[in-house]
């Protein structure tokens, strides 16, 4: 996936370290499932973002009480997205809501397409 939509400009190499870095913390926290989103995954030259959700494991709340710096640190860009628009989806529900969002366009009649990441 990176090597599709990380190159090409400045923009996209940051973003693709940012998307990278991600895939590490959601593969060592347990994560199931990563969708990325935004104009990163599109043709533009200079995309402006990317977006993300993250479909938590079941035991994420325990690999951040045991310590698991992956997991602390994956909270805390979920909980703080400063600079990130990474959301977390906690059970199938929240990633079904969160996957209806992230493919909506401003014509209700037409679904945009989005890339998942087997973390």
């Amino acid at each position: 996936m990176l090597s599709r939509f990380a190159t090409g400009s400045p923009q996209r190499s940051l973003l693709g370290r940012t998307i990278s870095r991600w895939i590490r913390l959601c593969r060592s926290a347990g994560a199931t499932r990563l969708c990325v989103d935004g104009s990163f995954v599109t043709a533009k030259e200079v995309p402006n973002d990317a977006d993300g959700v993250v479909l938590l494991g079941p035991d994420f709340a325990t690999r951040i009480a045991r310590g698991n710096v992956d997991a602390i640190l994956l909270a805390e860009i979920l909980d703080s997205r400063p600079n990130e628009h990474l959301f977390a989806a906690e059970d199938r529900r929240d990633w079904d809501d969160w996957i209806d969002f992230f493919s909506r366009t401003i014509d209700p009649t037409v679904r945009k397409g989005l890339v998942e990441v087997t973390p």
